[in-house]
């Protein structure tokens, strides 16, 4: 798994659990760019990228900033798969607060909310499906208290790869890379529609 928003805590709490082994492979904390070049080159990589294709930075707008984070978060899942030679791939990035770049679009009129963009990366469902599935998803908290939102976003990505794992959550396949996820407006839906389907 790939984290950033929060800071290994998925790790962690994962670990803590009696006989992780079966079902744990490794991790990384991703926080700086630099710490995200060593440690998901891929991702890395992709998102520079996309700087080039779009011609402006990925905090030159809310679409550009969205659309960045939804790429980071599906190829950070899928590096850490490969890497680790994982069936699933999870991995999440965002913002906890207390503060917000003008590019996330969190409204400063108000204290403003913390929010990641959170991706699972699944195997294929069947021997004649070549293609891995996979899932994205935003979780809003609604404050921006940084520590709350670290584990809140935590167990919002264990919460998805849970259901995702179980069978219950819909995937956001080819046929279905439209659905946006839980999203605040339609902007940032907009943005993650589009994402997915440059990733997909």
């Amino acid at each position: 798994m790939s984290e950033c928003t929060s800071g290994g805590l998925l790790a962690a709490s994962l670990l803590s659990l009696p006989g992780a082994s079966a079902y744990f492979t490794g991790g990384a904390v991703a926080y700086a760019s630099g710490a995200r070049e060593a440690l998901v080159p891929g991702t890395h990589d992709a998102l520079r990228a996309l700087e080039r294709d779009r011609g402006s930075d990925n905090y030159a707008s809310t679409t550009r900033y969205w659309e960045s984070r939804v790429l980071w978060a599906t190829t950070a899942a899928r590096d850490l798969q490969l890497m680790c030679g994982a069936d699933w791939g999870i991995a999440e990035v965002g913002a906890a607060g207390p503060s917000f770049h003008p590019a996330t679009g969190v409204d400063k009129s108000s204290s403003g909310s913390g929010f990641t963009v959170v991706a699972v990366v699944g195997p294929p469902l069947d021997a004649q499906t070549e293609a891995d599935r996979v899932w994205v998803r935003v979780c809003e908290t609604g404050h921006n208290r940084r520590d709350e939102n670290m584990w809140q976003f935590a167990a919002a990505a264990a919460s998805l790869a849970a259901r995702c794992v179980e069978g219950s959550e819909p995937e956001d396949n080819a046929e279905t890379k439209d659905a946006a996820g839980d999203v605040r407006n339609d902007q940032w839906g907009e943005a993650l529609h589009a994402a997915k389907r440059a990733w997909l």
